[in-house]
């Protein structure tokens, strides 16, 4: 009898396990535990190994389609989750490209999901203190929307480490989308890509704006980011003050148009030799390293 009674409460036992088994595995999924699910299958989809050219156009197309497709997910997952702070993290990964692909949209389909996070970005989590690695990313585009963006970073986040990258990062957006416009000017097709990557009105509106107020406009944000926010480290080493002092150089010294600084060296040949030296002629400077 002992025996019978032992066996049932195992039973029973057994029962009681597994019914929370399965009860747990019916549990919907936290928004946390969505995001990580859309994130591995996000960071998966870039794997292919040795592919010939013509493979590798079309893993750059599935590889693309699909990360477009995941955006979408995890701009959907903060929609839905708005007020979990996993909401953030996902629409930064839905930010996943700078500017609109060169890629034909044939090969790599519509990136949908971009403008809706950083329009729920700058609604919602302005204030937030992870938002330092878009105003980085950001700042080698060339889209509108970027420079609203980092606009409205500086002068609405209350954290002193995203401001300082959001203000090095204006002020490269601006310096480097000038230089971008250089070259538009020089190469007709390229002014056409840029037409129908960003649209024929934003770069007519580009051309037609002051170019030496663009400049000092772009001085004057490094320059508050060497006051402001020198000290600040940046992610990938240096600080903020050491990469604002480099752009503003490069501005002043090393830009199209500007007099080349006096240089004293030695040639291939090992003779010494000064740059002024060779005032009034034509020069060509060729800048190389070998690792």
């Amino acid at each position: 009898m002992q025996r019978i009674v032992g066996g049932i409460l195992v039973l029973l036992l057994g029962l009681l396990v597994a019914a929370a088994e399965c009860e747990g595995q019916n549990k919907p999924a936290t928004p946390a535990e969505q995001y990580k699910a859309i994130l591995r299958e996000y960071q998966g989809a870039s794997s292919g190994g040795a592919l010939s050219d013509e493979e590798r156009m079309k893993f750059v197309g599935r590889v693309f389609k699909l990360r477009n497709k995941l955006a979408l997910k995890f701009v959907e997952l903060a929609e839905k989750y708005p007020k979990d702070p996993i909401a953030v993290d996902a629409l930064i990964q839905a930010v996943w490209q700078v500017n609109t692909t060169p890629w034909p949209v044939e090969l790599v389909g519509k990136d949908d999901a971009w403008l809706r996070a950083f329009t729920l970005l700058q609604r919602d989590h302005i204030r937030s203190d992870k938002l330092g690695s878009v105003c980085q990313r950001i700042s080698f585009g060339f889209c509108k929307e970027y420079e609203t963006f980092l606009r409205t970073v500086l002068a609405k986040n209350p954290h002193q480490r995203v401001q300082a990258l959001a203000c090095l990062g204006l002020a490269h957006f601006l310096s480097h989308r000038l230089q971008r416009l250089d070259l538009v000017k020089e190469q007709p097709a390229l002014a056409k890509e840029f037409e129908g990557l960003f649209g024929k009105a934003y770069l007519e509106e580009l051309e037609r704006q002051d170019r030496a107020k663009a400049i000092k406009e772009a001085e004057a944000l490094f320059e508050q980011a060497v006051a402001s926010y020198g000290d600040v480290k940046v992610p990938e080493g240096g600080t903020v003050g050491a990469k604002a002092k480099a752009e503003l150089f490069e501005i002043r010294h090393l830009s199209v148009g500007k007099e080349a600084l006096d240089i004293e060296a030695q040639d291939q040949d090992g003779k010494r030799f000064k740059l002024r030296d060779y005032r009034g002629k034509v020069v060509l400077l060729d800048f190389w390293s070998e690792f």
